[in-house]
């Protein structure tokens, strides 16, 4: 959907310019980023096919940085720059495509504090040697093509089987997060961990590693355990504490949608929980806050119960880069998929807090119907909060799984999502509606 009242363009494999062609389960879009990659001016649209078959690599998996012009997508001279393993330069060439790649399953670009344009592209099934599935993933900067995974120097945690380093990828100005949500932690399968790396490179050629986290380090609360899934998502922004001449800091959130919260006998498997880290300009980091529903020494709204998965996806946002930080410009929203509304069982919600201070001093609950924002009732396994994405002024919460035949995207505004904030109009992106043509389905799956 272009803006200024452009119109609408659908872009798909069977467009002669487009890389590819469309085939069953490609999954072309199931990961997509935006940035001014060529830096023309005009936005560029990143798009993962994790499901690429690439000759006998059945889901090798591809990205294209789709171009941005004046015309639209794809109507200037250069429309597509195509990466795929064993082609072009650099890293990317080095390797091959094999089966269970996914090559483009996560994606993250921006700019760096530099102004250069960046790519980090997740590849959670790459095999390293024997090590089937262990992850890695690709950093693309300018002349920059460099591969990253835990067989390098210095990068935090071990290439094992099945690891998946690479699932979720966030970067933002400062700094680089890649996790590895399967990693066996002390002989608990699952349990995740993360690595934390700088824009400068190591003296290796790839992204400065800065520190690791999982749940059995002294820094990160809780403990690992069987299927936590630490690091199954992330997200970075920019941070700029008071006294900062800008904002060189982040604050990164990490999703552990399997973590058991026990309440009273009920063990309550898979609630999950958000744990929000600050990451110093010198590349320290420290806890700032856990997120978890029912925590009442924290007022933090909801309950912790079975299936909930709390941070299978998080979204977070500076609202004000250019100025000091604070509670209000600091905004972060978290999916929890499988929550129950009342009777309904997966109908999904999201919940919205600070990236500072006391979670529930500034935290918001959001559900189909509440009027908040999200149209509609609450339905079985709408899984409300599967897709997430904030910008400067709206929240984008997808509803692939319905009510409607094609699914949904619904922009609400920042006073909708925040504590004490003032219901305004919601805009709904909706196959038959708006120019987008009554066809297709999973509408809302991801956006940017």
């Amino acid at each position: 959907m272009y803006g200024g009242g452009k119109g609408t363009a659908e872009i798909n494999q069977s467009l002669t310019w487009v890389s590819g062609s469309a085939e069953a389960n490609d999954g072309f879009g199931e990961a997509i980023d935006t940035v001014d990659y060529d830096q023309d001016g005009c936005t560029d649209l990143v798009v993962g096919t994790p499901g690429e078959d690439l000759g006998t690599a059945t889901d090798g998996g591809m990205v294209d940085i789709l171009h941005g012009a004046t015309g639209g997508l794809g109507t200037g001279t250069v429309k597509v720059t195509h990466f795929q393993q064993g082609e072009g330069a650099g890293a990317v060439a080095a390797s091959s495509s094999e089966s269970g790649d996914r090559m483009g399953h996560a994606l993250a670009a921006g700019e760096t504090a530099a102004g250069e344009p960046y790519l980090v592209i997740g590849v959670p099934g790459e095999s390293l040697g024997t090590v089937t599935k262990a992850g890695m993933a690709f950093y693309l900067r300018g002349k920059i093509n460099a591969s990253v995974h835990q067989d390098k120097t210095d990068v935090p945690g071990s290439a094992e089987t099945d690891d998946g380093f690479g699932t979720s990828v966030a970067a933002d100005a400062n700094h680089i997060a890649i996790g590895a949500p399967n990693e066996d932690i002390g002989g608990d399968a699952a349990s995740g961990n993360l690595a934390v790396f700088s824009h400068t490179l190591h003296a290796d050629g790839h992204p400065q590693p800065l520190f690791g986290l999982d749940q059995d380090l002294d820094s990160v609360s809780g403990g690992a355990e069987a299927g936590d899934e630490f690091g199954k998502s992330l997200s970075l922004t920019e941070y700029r504490p008071s006294g900062a001449a800008a904002a060189t800091d982040s604050v990164l959130a990490i999703g552990s949608p399997g973590e058991d919260l026990p309440v009273g006998d009920a063990p309550n498997p898979d609630a999950g929980r958000v744990i929000l880290f600050r990451v110093t300009a010198a590349g320290s980091g420290s806890q700032l806050a856990e997120l978890k529903q029912g925590t009442a020494d924290d007022d933090v709204s909801g309950s912790a119960e079975s299936g909930d998965r709390m941070g299978e996806t998080v979204t977070a946002i500076n609202t004000a880069p250019r100025s000091v930080s604070t509670t209000a410009t600091m905004k972060l929203a978290v999916g929890v998929p499988g929550e129950a509304v009342g009777s309904v069982a997966k109908a999904g919600a999201v919940h919205t807090f600070s990236l500072l201070g006391t979670p529930g001093a500034n935290d918001r609950w959001l559900e189909a119907g509440d009027g908040d924002g999200i149209p509609g009732t609450p339905g079985a396994n709408q899984a409300v909060g599967s897709s997430l994405h904030f910008t400067g002024s709206r929240l984008y919460v997808g509803m692939p799984n319905g009510p409607s035949t094609y699914g949904a995207l619904h922009a609400l505004p920042l006073s909708n999502v925040t504590a004490g904030g003032t219901v305004a109009a919601v805009t709904t992106y909706q196959p038959g509606t708006g120019g987008l043509p009554a066809a297709g389905s999973r509408f809302g799956y991801a956006a940017r």
